[in-house]
């Protein structure tokens, strides 16, 4: 299923992320998958930052204050219900399915056999403050409550992708946890500047071979093959991959 599809058809029990640098690239794409569910009917759970909730409200064609008292549109604050599960450095799959379980069971009883579409940040906040392995044991609560509701979520990620450490320690996790993970708000964007830095760096037979070994060892999925190649390059080849990464740093920012 393609990205684009998923955004307007969010089949329930699926899970995806969108990596971003700034908040105008996530802005439209948390807009685009709560119109499609507003316009088809299905409520929306959206928990984020204060801050954040301003942009992505900005990008709703409807009216919020309307959505929320019709019942469509759910909100909560990303700090907040993340205190109500946390046990210390560590998320409580109990409170947990209580908390957030609970609130997609309410809005579920309002709105009976349609799917749930439900945003969430909870887990880039861990992020940000450096407990990732917290943000990936709450990913995979989120997955564990798809297993038994009628939702789809999104949630999202700041992170710099041309990092080294990203691709080798924080992508591959993030990108095992979800069901379509997108690196970067323009993927065709990122597929020129790392097929250009890679071809830059290895010469085209080289870069070939490399398209080729990804080809072989790497299952297709939603994955763009761009970042596949990062990932494969980053764990096989650091070195080389370091002057990859900023060739197409550098590509990728004179092109947007």
């Amino acid at each position: 299923m393609s990205w684009s599809k998923f955004l307007e058809s969010a089949p329930p029990t699926e899970h995806a992320v969108q990596v971003y640098t700034e908040l105008d690239e996530l802005a439209p794409t948390v807009g685009r998958f709560l119109d499609a569910g507003f316009r088809a009917g299905e409520p929306a759970v959206v928990i984020a930052t204060p801050a954040h909730w301003d942009a992505f409200r900005a990008e709703i064609s409807l009216d919020a204050e309307e959505l929320q008292t019709r019942g469509l549109l759910t909100r909560r604050d990303a700090e907040e219900t993340l205190a109500t599960f946390m046990d210390g450095a560590v998320p409580s799959a109990d409170r947990f399915e209580e908390t957030v379980g609970g609130i997609l069971d309410q809005v579920a009883a309002r709105a009976p056999q349609r799917t749930v579409r439900a945003f969430g940040e909870m887990v880039d906040i861990l992020f940000q403050r450096g407990n990732r392995a917290a943000a990936i044991a709450v990913e995979e609560l989120w997955n564990r409550l798809l297993e038994s509701r009628k939702c789809a979520l999104l949630c999202a990620y700041q992170l710099d992708i041309f990092d080294l450490e990203a691709q080798t320690s924080v992508l591959p996790e993030i990108v095992r946890t979800h069901t379509h993970p997108r690196p970067a708000a323009d993927t065709a964007r990122l597929g020129s500047a790392v097929h250009e830095a890679l071809t830059d760096v290895l010469g085209p037979d080289a870069a070939a071979w490399i398209y080729l070994k990804v080809a072989e060892t790497v299952p297709r999925t939603t994955l763009p093959r761009a970042e596949a190649v990062l990932m494969w390059l980053s764990r096989h080849q650091p070195s080389t991959a370091r002057r990859v990464l900023q060739g197409a740093r550098g590509r990728h920012t004179q092109a947007a």
